[in-house]
């Protein structure tokens, strides 16, 4: 039986498959070792490029000392060591110079003369080696770097400072704070990695900087003690060791001569291993992971092969898949149920089928429906023309004919007092005729929104309304810098003249409230009200239904413009329109199609 199975076709295959991974396998533990010798190698450039900014930035401080130095010790205070002037300069330029820790001169025999920072001592005899250097040389000299750890570790520069007749007659210093310059002064945090440290130390394992944490390290030495030997062997490497917590670590080490220390100093720039090889590690198991997705995938298609269970299926699903191409929606493979990954597949394919057929159907029903929106539309639009037509023909003609009479009735009176109270009588009909005129030209399209903008047309209308029902309005509008694209300006004040005609005919509010900002790019619209309020989701619903057309008539403007509407109201709370509109209209022409 064991024999059988092993030289079956299906048992051959899977080995097959088997051996066709292997070398797979090996290849993506090859790619993984080269990524990470990859980021070793790039680990160690990252060292060199920081050792030549150290460099750079460290002889730029030294330069920017001299130069400092050099102006203060030309000064005419500081030639006629006069103390008040120099101290008060010298406390500007500390204002200005914010990387030291004091500014100063010294008489040649070490007095102080002047000090930006009163009260504090001159730098102790052990950091006066650059006086003695200045004294000696008559030349700009850097003290020695701290041999211990101290809360605020400086490194001093000394400048001579000349007579007329070229004698020494003093020598100003420059104490450099070397926490605040390693933290915020220097580029190496920066280009730090997370999880990295930056070590500068001489060949006894004294520390004069680390990062990214310099406080306290000054003067320390080197917590990796095992790691002091193997910096010592070559000038520069890279070592895996353990760190000093015992978690495996990379160091990358350089000797660099430093201009601060004035000797070769060795710059280590260490990571742990976990953190180093982290994009490597990532990649490694993303690859085995889609090689084991592959690997299966290809046995299941393996073991489930051959002519009678795959190419017959596939065969039929082929041919139902060219009619379904073909846009025969009513095709099915017509297998009988299999409980195979074939079968399951035939079956996918068959539901397939029937939801693209009931999705045309549902297409073809809402393509009716829009139909019938479309008709509704036009017909509400010849149903609004109809009742301006009633309101032109029943108000204004019911005014113009008592115009008539009156003015008629005029001509056959001679009494002077009656004509005049019946021609005041038709001066009032006709007013009333002129501003029922004026109102209906306000709600079918108010000209002063094309000659005078939005702003002004939704104050006026605003004011208008609020007069309707004797409200209080309030409206604040910021100033737009140019005028908005019609269609913009339209669409906002539509939607502004909807929520206001609801407050008017439904809201029973005492204030209304309207503002009009910009901000993020686009134009924003607020209408409030301390009205009875209503429940927006009841309201939506009928308005689906169609019962009301406000809500959605506002929500589809908005969103036809490429804005939005946010509604929010509730019973005795009043209600709050947000409406927002793009600054700029980017497809004019369809939504001047639509509003047309």
């Amino acid at each position: 039986m064991l024999s059988q199975v092993c030289s079956g076709l299906r048992f051959r295959l899977l080995v097959l498959v088997m051996l066709t991974c292997a070398p797979l396998v090996l290849l993506v533990v090859h790619t993984a070792g080269e990524d990470r010798r990859r980021a070793v190698a790039e680990w160690r450039q990252r060292s060199q490029r920081l050792v030549e900014t150290a460099q750079r930035q460290d002889q730029e401080l030294v330069d920017g000392t001299r130069q400092l130095l050099l102006a203060i010790s030309e000064s005419s205070s500081v030639r006629a060591l006069n103390g008040r002037s120099c101290q008060k300069w010298l406390e500007e330029l500390l204002g200005v110079y914010t990387r030291y820790a004091n500014l100063g001169v010294l008489k040649t025999n070490g007095t102080p003369l002047a000090s930006a920072v009163p009260g504090r001592p001159a730098p102790d005899p052990a950091a006066r080696e650059f006086f003695r250097r200045v004294l000696q040389t008559h030349t700009f000299a850097i003290g020695s770097f701290p041999a211990v750890s101290t809360n605020r570790p400086t490194l001093s520069f000394g400048y001579p400072v000349l007579g007329y007749s070229g004698e020494l007659i003093a020598v100003v210093y420059a104490e450099l704070d070397l926490n605040w310059f390693q933290r915020v002064g220097s580029e190496l945090p920066r280009q730090l990695l997370p999880g990295a440290t930056w070590t500068e130390l001489d060949r006894h394992g004294t520390i004069f900087a680390r990062l990214p944490a310099p406080e306290g390290w000054i003067g320390q030495r080197l917590p990796e003690r095992g790691l002091l030997p193997v910096l010592l062997r070559e000038p520069e490497g890279v070592v895996e060791m353990p760190g000093a917590k015992g978690v495996p670590h990379f160091y990358a080490y350089n000797s660099m001569r430093s201009p601060l220390v004035g000797r070769d100093v060795i710059a280590l720039l260490g990571i742990p291993r976990q953190i180093l090889f982290a994009e490597a590690d990532r990649v490694l198991q993303r690859n085995l992971l889609l090689l084991g997705i592959a690997a299966s995938l290809v046995l299941v298609l393996g073991f489930t092969g051959s002519k009678l269970l795959i190419l017959r299926p596939v065969r039929v699903l082929a041919a139902s898949t060219a009619r379904l191409a073909a846009g025969d929606l009513t095709v099915r493979t017509g297998l009988p149920p299999a409980r195979d990954e074939l079968g399951q597949l035939m079956r996918s394919f068959d539901q397939m089928a029937q939801t693209l057929e009931q999705r045309e159907a549902e297409r073809q029903r809402a393509s009716h429906r829009l139909e019938v929106l479309s008709q509704r539309l036009v017909e509400a639009q010849e149903t609004e023309r109809r009742l301006i037509a009633r309101e032109l023909h029943d108000e204004i003609g019911q005014s113009l004919t008592v115009a008539e009479l009156n003015l008629q009735a005029a001509l056959r009176t001679h009494g002077g007092d009656a004509v005049q109270r019946r021609l005041q009588e038709s001066i009032r009909a006709v007013e009333r005729v002129l501003e029922q005129v004026h109102d209906l030209c306000l709600n079918l399209r108010p000209s002063m929104l094309d000659d005078l903008g939005l702003e002004p047309t939704l104050r006026d209308y605003t004011r208008r309304q609020a007069e309707l029902k004797g409200m209080c309005a309030d409206f604040r509008a910021e100033p737009l810098q140019a005028r908005l694209d019609p269609v913009i300006e339209t669409e906002c004040f539509r939607v502004a003249q909807e929520a206001l005609t609801n407050i008017v005919r439904h809201a029973a509010a005492t204030k209304v409230t309207v503002r009009l900002t910009r901000n993020e790019g686009q134009l924003h619209l607020m209408v409030r009200d301390d009205g009875r309020g209503f429940d927006v989701e009841e309201q939506r619903l009928r308005a689906v239904r169609g019962a009301s057309l406000g809500l959605l008539s506002m929500q589809e403007r908005a969103v036809l413009a490429g804005g939005g509407v946010e509604i929010k109201s509730g019973a005795g709370q009043g209600t709050s329109v947000h409406a927002w509109f793009p600054l700029r209209w980017r497809d004019g022409q369809l939504l001047s199609v639509i509003n047309e």
